[in-house]
């Protein structure tokens, strides 16, 4: 990293942003994966001709392309849930047997007599058979058996076959297949559960913190299922209606176990490694291992393994002797993350988190330093975190708007004014939460609090989308029109610092929406 001017160079970011791009092309599949690479090397060796010249730079960044095409291409030919996807225009298949693992940790849901239930998870399959024949078939499905007892041994990673029929998933989730297991002699136990797992580790501690954070608040149902989703993850046991509110304001991404909660649940320990004397240098050390033990906990969420990602890369630089640097942290973990999972780059949730924490790092980096840092008295520092909140929320709003509307058809003016509310109480929430698990003794108190707070959210949230225009269904706006809204932005915060500059960037800004608005009105 070094600096021209007034923008510092940062070749990672310029990687990530290749490695993006080389992605969407692999995705487009124009090409074939042979002619990518050697299309590639031929990049390659006119970057090692033009070596320590000006021209070496595009021919490098074209390669990163074209070799991140070819390993999308690569990578998503051979994706799993085709396998079983496959079977959609053969379903529904009675009488059939599948066997494999339990990938995620089973959820019990009691009848109102409590006696009996439906338990619920996913299943990686590994075969099925069908007509007498075992034929290898991988991907996801998820196992229902309905009309069982409470105390049944499922447990994440054992292996099992199981009896009953195929079906399609008759409302929404991950996985697009259902079987409907016989409750009678519908499964048969093959291999028991890994004696180690972190993930497995992480849910039973997850089971036991929703224990405690139930402790005294059981008459709350609403409150407790917004409690367990904000910390730990439980987002299907929010009522419906609940959700919808937090939808229309824009303020859903809380329930998403992401950087804002990775961020907090950071904090806190950071808090307590200053308190106990750690050196800054060595806080990665500590902090990491018990952030990883959290995302585990949470289920392992996409989201919440970003941010993880993105905090390892920023805390151990010091342990390299490197300054820690956060817009390459953000790039790096893009980077890492793409390279392991290529179809992310097609995935909303992917698309919406790398976009928000890049906006963020450019809003914070393009406003006086003095507005968020160096406070000392408590009436610096009150207006510091306003500050701070304030503009998170603003970059939140201008990174979200035009995929919001593109990915979910929504447009929520609302939204801006709904996070500098929502944040703060789910900040209380959390905080509230972590104290109830860490003092187990003193969990009913800090429940209790935790309930003002939720009151004081699902009251706010309620309130926002009542208001006249709070949100409303959009058609899709055009590619092009979303790309200006970004050239103009990002160049008013990274390249704007006279007055003309600003107005060339707010000049796309404005043509993104004239070219939106047009839209709407003459289609």
């Amino acid at each position: 990293m070094r600096e021209t001017g007034f923008v510092q160079l940062r070749p990672l970011v310029g990687i990530a942003l290749c490695v993006a791009i080389g992605m969407v092309l692999g995705a487009a599949d124009l090409f074939s994966a042979g002619v990518l690479l050697v299309t590639a090397c031929g990049s390659l060796l006119l970057a090692l001709a033009l070596f320590r010249t000006k021209a070496s730079r595009p021919a490098v960044f074209g390669c990163v392309v074209l070799v991140s095409a070819a390993r999308f291409m690569v990578g998503t030919s051979t994706l799993s849930d085709m396998e079983i996807n496959r079977m959609l225009s053969q379903l529904p298949a009675r009488h059939v047997q599948l066997e494999g693992r339990i990938a995620a940790t089973p959820d019990y849901h009691a009848y109102s007599s409590g006696s009996r239930g439906t338990w619920v998870f996913p299943f990686e399959c590994e075969g099925i058979k069908e007509a007498d024949a075992w034929n290898r078939r991988r991907g996801r499905i998820q196992i229902r058996i309905a009309g069982t007892a409470p105390d049944l041994d499922f447990r994440l990673g054992q292996r099992i076959r199981f009896s009953g029929d195929l079906r399609k998933r008759d409302y929404p989730g991950n996985e697009a297949i259902m079987l409907d297991v016989r409750p009678v002699d519908g499964w048969e136990m093959l291999e028991d559960a890994p004696r180690f797992s972190p993930i497995a580790m992480g849910q039973r501690l997850r089971g036991k913190g929703a224990q405690t954070l139930a402790n005294g608040i059981e008459s709350h149902p609403d409150q407790l299922a917004v409690y367990k989703a904000l910390l730990l993850g439980y987002r299907k046991a929010v009522p419906p209606e609940i959700y919808s509110r937090f939808t229309q304001t824009g303020t859903v991404h809380v329930f998403a176990i992401s950087g804002l909660h990775v961020g907090m649940v950071g904090l806190f320990i950071t808090i307590i490694l200053k308190t106990l004397g750690v050196p800054r240098d060595k806080w990665g050390i500590w902090l990491l291992p018990l952030l990883l033990l959290y995302v585990c906990s949470t289920g392992m969420k996409s989201s919440a393994l970003r941010a993880w990602t993105m905090a390892a890369v920023y805390f151990l630089a010091p342990l390299f002797r490197r300054k820690p640097d956060v817009p390459t942290a953000v790039a790096f973990a893009a980077v890492l993350l793409l390279w392991l999972k290529p179809a992310d780059v097609l995935s909303a949730g992917f698309i919406f988190s790398f976009t928000v924490v890049a906006f963020l790092v450019m809003a914070f980096s393009a406003i006086p330093r003095q507005w968020v840092v160096g406070a000392k008295g408590w009436l610096q520092r009150a207006r510091t975190y306003v500050a701070s909140l304030a503009i998170t929320s603003a970059a939140a709003f201008i990174a979200s708007l035009p995929l919001a509307a593109l990915f979910f058809g929504n447009f929520s003016p609302v939204s801006l004014l709904g996070n500098l509310i929502v944040v703060p109480l789910t900040f209380c929430v959390v905080l509230s939460g972590w104290l109830s698990m860490l003092v187990p003794s003193t969990s009913e108190i800090f429940n209790h609090a935790a309930v003002v707070f939720i009151n004081g959210l699902l009251g706010s949230v309620g309130l926002l989308a009542k208001l006249p225009g709070a949100h409303g269904a959009v058609s899709q706006p055009s590619l092009l029109a979303v790309a200006f809204w970004y050239i103009g932005w990002i160049g008013l915060f990274t390249h704007a610092r006279t007055a003309p500059q600003r107005i060339r960037a707010l000049g796309w800004v404005a043509l993104s929406i004239g070219w939106t608005v047009a839209l709407q009105v003459f289609t």
